[in-house]
């Protein structure tokens, strides 16, 4: 309100000279707000140079892996097997020959007319056991009500082997019905992996009314209640001429590093081819090599310097917020530092695989030179990244770059200190800003004092302005 009417009295425009005044205090605030923005420019520019280290060492990351400079392809037929190789494959070419699938053993009963009707005794309960060429034994025990070959099935699936230490472990054999016409149903149990060992030796019953159904002997197929419906087999064939026997149709570590899967017999001899797999390893090194130069370009805006005009005692406000930054400095050095290094192996340094250091400190790929020494050499390419699990540009530059980036690493703590500055900085801020709203309002004071005396003063002058006219009129 004081404001409103400041002036009044004195017919002075003290509203504008109070204005100014206050703009003049406004100035002490000046060096602390550029002191401010370079900071909060600061903090600013220590994120962005953390997120493109961190995009870099993500990309390093990869590299430090030696399986990805050992990646092979393989090809092979799919219609007779198929394979997969790890990095320890030996490259090269092999023959094979499958004469013979591994089969799982399959036994069935006779045809029953009605799957739900009891087939046991009276007894109260019974067993089944069943015995496998491996030495595995299942007993199952039955109740009078539990007969029918539903309930035979339920059982046995649901059974489990009592092991020689009192542990039980599941059954390695399985049962269903099959309808096998109208109103007939037959019992059929398979063991439940493939191979000779896994064959169904005998089934018995202390039950001679299911033994008559589900008896089964292997050596005695003719007096047997139980016929067989599938042999158990081994898998044979022949790998590069040597001839192999497996229960499985899944061989693993045929030769070190190569699993097959047989799928049918073979009626010529089929041909598995295992190469190298370059192509991952030159996407990973075009991925870290772009992602070097981004965190170049990033580092090369931070400290750009541009220099003042002609005579101006001020810095250009096109500079990067980090030039002269030490921190920064010790992070570009250190990272460039391992590129100069030389490592141990073939090949000690980047430009004998084809990667470059062009004028502009950018790297740059020769495409032709790298797909030539990762086909001719990709071990010692592994070993000039990774090293001895320690050493190694991929190793050395991903431990230096975390000491970077890591929570209280050399970023956060130059971003801490950053933040204290700030903090200071807005106190003071708030400190000089109440001085001025101090002063200001010791101005207005003033001000007002003035404004009332004026008024009065002018009161006082119109008043013997008036008492001096009428003494001179009464002379007259």
């Amino acid at each position: 309100m004081a404001m409103n009417v400041l002036g009044v009295g004195s017919g002075l425009d003290l509203n504008e000279i109070l204005d100014k005044l206050e703009a003049s205090e406004k100035n002490r605030l000046t060096p602390i707000k550029a002191q401010q923005k370079a900071v909060n420019n600061k903090i600013s520019g220590f994120g962005k140079l953390k997120s493109a280290l961190s995009t870099f060492n993500s990309a390093t990351a990869k590299l430090q892996k030696k399986e990805l400079f050992q990646a092979r392809t393989v090809i092979g037929s799919d219609n007779y097997f198929t394979s997969t190789v790890s990095s320890n494959a030996q490259l090269g070419n092999y023959v094979i020959n499958v004469e013979q699938l591994a089969t799982a053993h399959s036994v069935t009963t006779n045809a029953i007319n009605d799957k739900n009707i009891a087939l046991g005794n009276n007894n109260s309960t019974r067993t089944i056991t069943i015995q496998q060429a491996n030495g595995n034994r299942l007993d199952i025990s039955l109740a009078e009500d539990e007969t029918s070959l539903e309930s035979i099935a339920n059982a046995i699936n649901q059974a489990q082997i009592v092991n020689a230490d009192g542990s039980t472990s599941d059954s390695t054999v399985n049962a269903t019905i099959v309808r096998s016409g109208t109103n007939s149903y037959q019992l059929v149990i398979t063991s439940k992996e493939t191979g000779e060992q896994q064959a169904i030796t005998s089934i018995s019953s202390d039950d001679n009314n299911l033994n008559s159904l589900i008896g089964f002997d292997i050596n005695q197929p003719s007096t047997s209640a139980m016929s067989q419906v599938v042999e158990a087999k081994n898998a044979k064939f022949n790998f590069n001429g040597i001839a192999i026997n497996s229960s499985s149709n899944t061989v693993k570590d045929v030769i070190p590093g190569v699993d097959i899967n047989l799928k049918a017999v073979t009626t010529t001899p089929q041909n598995l081819t295992i190469t190298a797999d370059n192509e991952k390893a030159q996407a990973a090194l075009k991925e870290w090599v772009e992602a070097f130069n981004q965190l170049k370009s990033t580092i090369s805006t931070l400290t750009k310097f541009t220099p003042s005009e002609a005579n101006s005692d001020k810095l250009n406000d096109d500079n990067g917020p980090l030039i002269g930054n030490s921190t920064l400095r010790n992070i570009d050095q250190s990272i460039r530092s391992i590129f100069a290094k030389g490592q141990t192996g073939e090949y000690s340094v980047l430009a004998q695989i084809g990667i470059n250091m062009d004028n502009n400190g950018n790297l740059v790929i020769k495409e032709s030179q790298l797909e030539d020494v990762l086909k001719e050499n990709s071990e010692a390419v592994a070993t000039l990244f990774t090293g001895n699990g320690e050493t190694g540009i991929a190793n050395e530059i991903f431990a230096k770059v975390s000491s970077f980036i890591d929570r209280n690493g050399s970023i956060d703590n130059a971003t801490d200190g950053l933040n204290t500055t700030l903090k200071s900085l807005d106190k003071r801020y708030e400190q000089i800003n109440d001085s001025i709203d101090k002063t200001i309002d010791l101005y207005r004071a003033q001000f007002t004092r003035l404004d009332v005396l004026i008024n009065e003063l002018n009161s006082l002058s119109t008043y013997l302005t008036s008492q001096f006219d009428m003494m001179a009129n009464l002379k007259k």
